[in-house]
C-alpha cells in the first residue's frame, strides 16, 4: 500500500515538473524577441571585451555587463532582486573581481579569478531561481552539476525557439519572410566560399585583386571571432532557458540521511591519532619542551611536512563536511568532528608555523603565498564548521562561500608577486661576493624573480635593483626585455594597471 502511495506520489510531482517544463518553453518561445536579442547583444559585448584580452580594462565591464544582462532577464522572467537581497553580495563579488583583473598581471590569479566570477554568475541565478536555504555543500554541487548538463541539453533551444517564434509570427502575419532570409543566409554562407575558391582558381586577375582583401581581414581572425559570438549566444539563451524550464526542482530535494554509527566507527579512531599527533605538535614545535630524535635539529624538524599537513587539514575539512550532511544527528557524532575540527586547527597552525619559519629561510614564492592563504581559508571554514556543529540551523554553506569568496577576493587585489618581489629583495646581500653560510642566509635565487609577472617590475626594475640584478645574472636583462615587449602591446580595450606601472618603471631605467 505504502509503494502504490509513493509510486502515484512520484507519478504526480513527474506530472507536475512536465507541465512546469512545458510552460517554461512556450514562456520562451513567446518571448524569443526579447531573449534571443539581449543574448545576441551579450554574446556581442562578450566577444568585444574579451576577444584576445586575457587581463585587460574592459574586465570591469563585462563583469557589469553580465550583471545587467542577467538583471533583465531575471525581470522578464519575474524574478525580481528584491526578493532575494543577500544577491547583491554575489554581484558585488563579480564586479570586484573583475576590476581585480584588470590591475594584477599575474596569468595563475587570473585564470582563477576568471573562474570565480563565472561560478558565481551561475551560483547567484541559482540561489534567484530555486530556494536555496536547505541545501549542503554536496546538495549545491549537484545543482550545480545538474545546471551545466541540462545547459548543454538545451543547446539546441535557440534554434527551436527560434523556429517556432518565427512560425507563430507568420500565422499573425508578421515576418511571414525572415525565416526564409534566414534559411538563405545559412545556404549561402558555404555555397559562397565554394565559389569563390573555384573563380580564384579560374582568373588570374580575380585572384590577386580577391587575395588582396585579406591584407586587411585575417580569415582565422574573423572565424576566432565569429565562433566566440556564436558559442556565447548558444551557451547565454540555453543557460537561461534552462532556469526558466524548471528542470532543477527535482535536484533540491534532501536525501536520507544515514545510521551515524558508520561515521563514528571511522572519525573515532581518526580522532584518536589527530589527538596524538596534535600533542607532539604542541610539545615538539610550539613548546620545545620535548627532546628531538637524535641528530635532528630543531630548525631541520619544524621546516619539514607543511604540505603534508596542509592536504591532511583538506582531508579532514571534507571528512567532517559529508558527516554533516550525510549522516543523522548524533551527540556522539558531534563531539568526535568537534575534536577533528579542532585537531584539525592545531594542524593548520603547525602547517603556517613550519611554512613561516621556511619561508625565513628560502624566502618568499607564489606557491608559499598559497599555502599560507589557504590555511588561513581552512582556518576560517573550521570556524564556520564547529559553528554548524553545535547550531544545525547555521547556514553553513552560504557562509562558506562567502568566506572563500571574501578570502579570495582578498588574494586577487593583493598582487603576491609585487610583495614577493620587496620581501626577497630586502634580503639580498648587496656585497660583491659572499661566503656559503651567507648565502644561506642571504637570498640568491635571482632566476625565480625572472619567472614573476609585470607585477614585481616596479620592485626589480627601481634605482637601487635594476643594475645589481642585471649584474648578478644574464637571465635578468632578457626579463626586462620581455617586459618591455609585453607592455608596448597594451592598446585601448587590453589596458592593464599593472603592465602600465611596469612600463613606467622600466622607462627610468638604463635603455638596451
Amino acid at each position: 500500500m505504502e509503494n502504490e502511495m509513493g509510486t502515484e506520489h512520484r507519478t504526480g510531482m513527474e506530472k507536475e515538473a512536465g507541465k512546469e517544463m512545458d510552460q517554461g518553453r512556450r514562456f520562451m518561445r513567446k518571448n524569443y524577441a526579447f531573449f534571443g536579442g539581449a543574448s545576441a547583444l551579450y554574446a556581442l559585448f562578450y566577444t568585444f571585451c574579451l576577444y584576445r584580452n586575457a587581463s585587460g580594462i574592459t574586465w570591469p565591464f563585462f563583469a557589469a555587463g553580465t550583471l545587467v544582462y542577467f538583471g533583465l532577464c531575471m525581470r522578464r522572467s519575474g524574478v525580481l532582486w528584491n526578493g532575494k537581497k543577500d544577491s547583491v553580495f554575489y554581484a558585488a563579488a563579480i564586479g570586484l573581481l573583475g576590476v581585480s583583473i584588470f590591475l594584477t598581471d599575474n596569468i595563475y590569479i587570473n585564470s582563477v579569478t576568471k573562474a570565480a566570477i563565472f561560478l558565481l554568475a551561475v551560483s547567484m541565478m541559482l540561489h534567484q531561481y530555486l530556494d536555496d536555504r536547505r541545501w549542503s555543500l554536496s546538495g549545491y554541487l549537484t545543482v550545480l552539476g545538474q545546471a551545466l548538463l541540462e545547459t548543454v541539453a538545451c543547446l539546441a533551444c535557440p534554434v527551436s525557439d527560434g523556429n517556432a517564434w518565427m512560425k507563430e509570427r507568420e500565422k499573425e502575419g508578421k515576418n511571414a519572410k525572415v525565416r526564409y532570409v534566414i534559411l538563405g543566409i545559412l545556404i549561402l554562407c558555404p555555397l559562397l566560399v565554394v565559389i569563390l575558391a573555384l573563380l580564384a582558381s579560374a582568373d588570374l586577375v580575380f585572384r590577386e585583386l580577391f587575395l588582396h582583401l585579406f591584407d586587411y581581414v585575417e580569415p582565422l581572425e574573423v572565424f576566432a571571432v565569429c565562433f566566440m559570438l556564436a558559442t556565447m549566444f548558444f551557451a547565454s539563451y540555453s543557460f537561461v532557458s534552462m532556469l526558466n524550464g524548471g528542470v532543477l526542482k527535482a535536484g533540491c530535494a534532501q536525501k536520507k540521511k544515514q545510521e551515524p554509527v558508520l561515521a563514528i566507527t571511522v572519525t573515532s579512531v581518526l580522532a584518536a591519532v589527530y589527538l596524538f599527533f596534535c600533542g607532539i605538535q604542541v610539545a615538539f614545535l610550539f613548546l620545545r619542551q620535548a627532546g628531538l630524535p637524535e641528530g635532528q635539529s630543531y630548525a631541520s624538524y619544524a621546516r619539514q611536512g607543511f604540505f603534508q599537513l596542509l592536504v591532511v587539514c583538506v582531508i579532514n575539512l571534507g571528512i567532517v563536511l559529508v558527516c554533516l550532511s550525510c549522516f543523522r544527528e548524533s551527540r556522539a557524532l558531534k563531539g568526535i568532528l568537534a575534536v577533528i575540527s579542532l585537531c584539525t586547527c592545531c594542524m593548520a597552525v603547525s602547517s603556517a608555523w613550519r611554512m613561516l619559519l621556511y619561508i625565513g629561510a628560502y624566502r618568499l614564492t607564489f606557491l608559499r603565498v598559497l599555502v599560507l592563504w589557504a590555511l588561513a581559508v581552512i582556518g576560517v571554514l573550521l570556524v564556520g564548521i564547529l559553528c554548524s556543529i553545535f547550531r544545525p540551523k547555521f547556514p553553513l554553506l552560504r557562509f562558506m562561500m562567502a568566506a572563500v569568496t571574501v578570502c579570495y577576493i582578498l588574494l586577487a587585489f593583493a598582487k603576491p608577486d609585487y610583495w614577493i618581489a620587496r620581501y626577497n629583495m630586502a634580503h639580498v646581500s648587496r656585497d660583491a661576493a659572499g661566503s656559503v653560510e651567507e648565502l644561506t642566509e642571504d637570498y640568491g635565487d635571482y632566476l625565480y624573480l625572472t619567472e614573476l609577472s609585470a607585477d614585481a617590475v616596479p620592485v626589480l626594475a627601481s634605482e637601487g635593483n635594476y643594475e645589481f640584478l642585471c649584474g648578478r645574472t644574464d637571465h635578468m636583462p632578457r626579463y626586462f626585455e620581455r617586459m618591455r615587449k609585453e607592455t608596448e602591446k597594451t592598446g585601448v580595450r587590453t589596458f592593464n594597471l599593472s603592465r602600465y606601472l611596469a612600463k613606467r618603471a622600466l622607462e627610468r631605467t638604463p635603455q638596451p
